[in-house]
């Protein structure tokens, strides 16, 4: 969806729409290609932007979105689109967004980043600008945070069937009803001693070699003043890894607090550890 092309003929069926009484299928039949794209494609991604809806007799009607879109110019219209856009399909690559304009530059492939260049958004740097990357940037960021809980919780069922399987006993997971308390499982040192066990679950898509993960400082808190604290070091993919690691190989990569600084996590390689 993210071609210039796709964008510019969506752009286009907007303004059919808005000076022509259509039907669907009166487009499709029309219309085997539309501008510089397939009607399917157009239809697909107007309909899952929400630029477009059906009224009772089947009739195309704009939306409050796609009025506004093709009432804009190309430039002005394709920045509209693509943080629409990337807020319904939220792209992987969208997650270089907030490391700022230069290095999502430099990382974007190459189909989006034609497209952030005829939107403007590689122009000199502009009030307006600065603005369109913040948002960018927010939406990045919420779905990158979005990742990241869906792969902390991957690896979380993971260790509550490791630990059913381990002790027969399925342990309590404290991440689902609160994640201040400073571990994800309660679990029991084993099927003949109920001693309570208590899991931190760390996991990673990235290769062993590059894979990190944050521990917090009430985390690292819990863990001193807890009889057994053990951690879950998941590598997710097609070839799932699983470490344990206690308490002890983790406290000398933990910092102490200096002056009038303290420490509120800290950024651990799952190989220093393992």
């Amino acid at each position: 969806m993210f071609s210039v092309s796709t964008i510019y003929s969506a752009k286009d069926f907007l303004s059919l729409v808005q000076h022509n009484d259509l039907t669907t299928n009166q487009f499709l039949e029309s219309f085997k290609r539309y501008r510089h794209e397939s009607a399917e494609i157009i239809l697909k991604l107007v309909t899952e932007c929400g630029w477009i809806h059906l009224n009772s007799n089947g009739r195309i009607i704009l939306s409050e979105k796609g009025f506004n879109i093709a009432q804009k110019n190309y430039k002005s219209a394709l920045q509209v689109q693509l943080e629409q856009m990337i807020n319904i399909y939220k792209p992987d690559w969208a997650s270089v967004i907030p490391r700022g304009r230069n290095e999502a530059i430099r990382f974007l492939p190459a189909n989006p980043k034609q497209c952030f260049k005829e939107a403007g958004l590689m122009d000199d740097m502009s009030d307006e600008l600065i603005k369109i990357w913040d948002r960018l940037s927010l939406s990045s960021r919420n779905y990158t945070n979005h990742q990241l809980l869906e792969i902390g919780r991957e690896g979380e069922k993971l260790s509550v069937q490791y630990e059913r399987q381990r002790t027969g006993k399925k342990p309590f997971w404290q991440a689902i009803e609160s994640n201040l308390v400073g571990y994800d499982l309660l679990s029991c040192v084993d099927s003949d001693n109920e001693t309570p066990l208590l899991i931190e679950v760390k996991s990673s898509t990235s290769k062993l070699k590059h894979a990190l993960f944050y521990l917090t400082k009430n985390e690292w808190r819990v863990a001193k003043r807890s009889e057994n604290y053990i951690f879950h070091l998941w590598i997710l993919g097609s070839d799932i890894q699983h470490f344990i690691v206690p308490f002890k190989k983790i406290e000398k990569h933990v910092p102490s607090n200096n002056g009038g600084g303290e420490w509120e996590s800290v950024r651990i390689p799952f190989q220093s550890v393992i």
